[in-house]
């Protein structure tokens, strides 16, 4: 009975995000992401432009991500997958703090995944460990398939439960530069995991989430822990102190 009330809670609470998802000026907010992301993050605005504009002339990832988006069309599956406005924040966010070591809950095709490995290869450097229930994505297709084999591997792929994962996980490859969440976004899975990675971000590292304006839980968490935070579009992203 809880567990259908939470799912009907959920249900309601993704139904209002539509609905001001088609109020929200996407492009405003994309403009504003480089100003939006300075108070957060040790880079000033102009630099993280930079970066912005590096993204939009990465040739070579653009290439094989419309290739492999053009594939799941093809194949006539559901697409509902991370748009690439959210993709460019995490882009600018990696290159921005160099990240090293980053795991990411919620792979489907995998388009956070490839957008924090082709940041990764622009750094020279690091690993993306990624969760996700065992099984795939909809259609003949890998976890992953947006992730482009230029930089595939870098990554690393657990499959499990992210309760039972997360934690070890954690444990083994810790202290992290940036934790993802984009899994389950029913409030107590939401809870567990930022609750889980927070301690184990390094000094200065980010807590990033998707889909954050489903409620106010990411805004209320980040307080509560002392980071500092902002949202773009539909990702957010809150920096531990350094201290």
């Amino acid at each position: 009975m809880v567990g259908l009330l939470r799912d009907a809670i959920y249900a309601v609470r993704k139904a209002r995000l539509d609905v001001e998802r088609r109020r929200l000026d996407y492009g405003r907010e994309t403009r504003e992401r480089a100003d939006r992301l300075a108070d957060v993050l040790p880079a000033s605005a102009a630099d993280l432009r930079e970066y912005e504009r590096e993204y939009e002339d990465l040739e070579w990832f653009h290439d094989s991500y419309a290739d492999s988006v053009a594939e799941i069309h093809d194949a006539g599956v559901a697409t509902d997958t991370t748009h690439w406005r959210d993709g460019a924040t995490i882009y600018v966010v990696c290159r921005a703090l160099e990240v090293e070591t980053a795991v990411e809950t919620g792979v489907l095709f995998g388009s956070f995944d490839a957008h924090v490995l082709a940041a990764m290869e622009e750094n020279g450097g690091g690993t993306l460990h990624s969760v996700d229930l065992p099984g795939g994505p909809p259609g003949p297709f890998e976890y992953g398939h947006l992730i482009p084999d230029r930089c595939r591997d870098r990554w690393e792929l657990h499959e499990g439960d992210a309760r039972e994962v997360v934690p070890d996980l954690l444990e083994r490859v810790g202290p992290v530069d940036l934790f993802l969440h984009d899994s389950d976004h029913r409030l107590p899975h939401m809870r567990f995991e930022y609750e889980t990675a927070v301690d184990r971000l390094a000094p200065g590292g980010v807590l990033a989430s998707h889909d954050v304006r489903l409620s106010k839980l990411f805004d209320r968490f980040t307080a509560e822990n002392g980071l500092r935070s902002c949202v773009v579009c539909d990702t957010g992203i809150a920096r531990r102190p350094r201290r």
